[in-house]
């Protein structure tokens, strides 16, 4: 990697934890409906991530609790303007209608486990094993009244 490749990631890194640091939950990053591309990265910065299906583009922006919330902060654009927005960071507000549920504070998943492994484990296989299916599982129709 080059000097000025690695000076531009140190430059954004920066930049991003400046943004972090500075916002409170007084200084609330709101966008909103109808907005575009670029107005949005004015407000929220570079997103982490971006993807397109179609005529939507959705942004994605790091909130710090992916593993407790479920997902990252998103924003939905349709035909290049703001639709939704899923956001969970609290320096982060949409003026919107969210598709989120109103109400549901993020919280870990109940029976959920995060998966540790020391540091001198080298590689972790993992495999998906069936579950097999108990009889009392089974739905039986009631087939008396057939002709």
């Amino acid at each position: 990697m080059s000097m000025m490749r690695t000076a531009r990631r140190v430059a954004a890194m920066a930049a991003v934890l400046a943004v972090a640091v500075a916002a409170t939950p007084q200084d609330t990053q709101t966008i909103g409906p109808g907005m575009g591309l670029d107005e949005v990265q004015a407000v929220f910065g570079q997103p982490q991530n971006t993807s397109s299906y179609g005529n939507f583009t959705f942004y994605f922006y790091e909130n710090g609790c992916q593993v407790e919330c479920g997902t990252a902060d998103i924003v939905f654009f349709q035909d290049g303007q703001v639709v939704d927005a899923v956001l969970r960071a609290p320096w982060r507000g949409y003026r919107g209608e969210s598709s989120s549920p109103r109400g549901v504070i993020p919280r870990p998943t109940p029976g959920g486990e995060r998966l540790t492994i020391p540091a001198q484990v080298e590689g972790v296989e993992v495999r998906r094993v069936p579950t097999p299916v108990a009889a009392e599982d089974t739905v039986r129709a009631d087939t008396s009244a057939v002709n």
